[in-house]
Parts: structure tokens; sequence; C-alpha cells
């Protein structure tokens, strides 16, 4: 089966960094595999991406090294079987507050005695024709952890046998708590919540992750311990770069 090399990082203690995507295009998809990330998350939560779509976007990551992933709509395992069978090697399970949540999605994601996942194969069969064999090992399951609830309860919700990492939602995680939706954690209660996070992921020794707007904040997470590492979205960058573009056309600013 195709190898997951973002899991081997995450065990080898080293960071995957990687980006969302959200613009639903193919096209895009395979323009930011190309540009060199570790791992790649088609959001099919917060993005109008449809399923098909989804599913031309996993195959344009496959033409790079770069590891196709999703984040799943809810922690529903109708919706983690399709993702899986279409050719995620990984998804992002959202509002994950409790370890019986975190079971949940490890027995959704994972082929019997594991778990519960029907052995349909789908698309996902292409990986190689001992994918049923292999997957449980490959594929990676990362939990979010985006509500004050479940950084109460990280270390339980890590220390869940099949759950290889968390990812911190800090916009979810501020509304939960009463603060303004911040990606970079301005307030010291919401970066408290997640260095508290990253703390429990260290004492269970399962890595943290958390999504980042600027590469100066990656590379601070990275120095900090975070290993599943975001950096904005293909719809983030073109905004960025477009709108940075625009301010330096003298004639489109007098």
């Amino acid at each position: 089966m195709k190898k997951n090399t973002v899991k081997k990082k995450l065990a080898s203690e080293k960071p995957a960094i990687g980006a969302w995507l959200s613009l639903a295009s193919w096209v895009s998809a395979e323009y930011m595999a190309h540009a060199g990330f570790d791992w790649l998350v088609v959001d099919t939560e917060h993005s109008p991406v449809g399923f098909e779509t989804t599913v031309h976007c996993f195959q344009a990551i496959c033409t790079t090294d770069t590891i196709p992933m999703a984040r799943v709509t809810w922690n529903d395992p109708i919706l983690i079987k399709r993702l899986l069978d279409a050719g995620a090697m990984g998804l992002v399970i959202p509002m994950v507050n409790s370890p019986e949540e975190a079971e949940q999605a490890v027995k959704a994601m994972k082929f019997p005695p594991e778990g519960l996942r029907s052995l349909g194969g789908g698309r996902a069969m292409v990986y190689g024709s001992d994918y049923f064999a292999e997957a449980n090992n490959e594929i990676a399951v990362i939990v979010q952890i985006e509500h004050i609830e479940a950084v109460k309860s990280a270390q339980e919700i890590l220390a869940v046998d099949g759950v290889d990492a968390c990812f911190i939602g800090p916009n979810d995680l501020a509304g939960s708590m009463g603060i303004k939706p911040d990606i970079h954690c301005s307030d010291p209660e919401h970066e408290a919540a997640v260095m508290s996070v990253l703390q429990s992921a260290k004492e269970v020794g399962k890595p943290a992750g958390i999504h980042c707007a600027t590469t100066e904040a990656v590379n601070r997470r990275v120095e900090q311990g975070f290993q599943f590492v975001a950096i904005s979205s293909d719809a983030g960058m073109l905004k960025s770069s477009a709108s940075k573009i625009v301010s330096e056309i003298t004639c489109l600013n007098q």
C-alpha cells in the first residue's frame, strides 16, 4: 500500500507542514501539491467543494509525494467512510470534545477487528492490492480540539488508542471561550488554552497540531513542539498575494 509519510514523520517526532484546500478546485490542489507541502487537507466542512471535486483533488495531489487528506464535515461514520474510500490517507475530525467521540472516530476509520469501517474499498484500492491489510496502519486519524471542554479533556482524548494526533482550531476554541476569534491567539487566555493542549499531547506522547496564518507563526509553533502544522489555505494565499500585488500598483491606489 502507498506509505503515509506524514504518519511516519509524526511518529518520528518530526514536523509535518501542510495547508487547507478551500477553493474547491483540483487545479488549485495540483499547484499546491507541487509546491512541496507534506500534506494537504481538502476542507469539506467549510468550503463549497463537492464530492467528485474532492476525489479529483486527491488525484491531483497524488501526482506528487504530498499526502492527500480531508477534513470531514462531521464525526459521522458514513461521511468518514466515503472520504476514505475516495482516497483520503488521513482525516481531520472536527469538534471532538470527549474520549468517547475520539473512539467513535477511530472505529469509523478502522477496518475490523479494530473498527467498523466497511470493506468496500472504492477508489482507495489504487493504493495497493494490500489496502485492506495495511490501511489501518497508514491512515492518519487527526482529531480536532477546538472547544474549551475538549481542552479540559485533551489528555484523555489523545490517550485513545488509534488517535494519531490532535489539531487545534483557534477560532472555534476562542468562540467557545467567549473570546473574539483570532487565529493568532493574541488573548493570553486563548494562548494558555493552546499551550495546555500542547502540554497534554506531550504528556501522552502524541503529536499536536495547530492552524497558523503566517510562516513566522509556523516556525514559532514548530519550535514550541507542534508537529501537524497548517499554514493558511489556497484561498488565503491567493487573497493575500493578490492584495499585496494590488497595493503595490500605484494607479490602483490613487
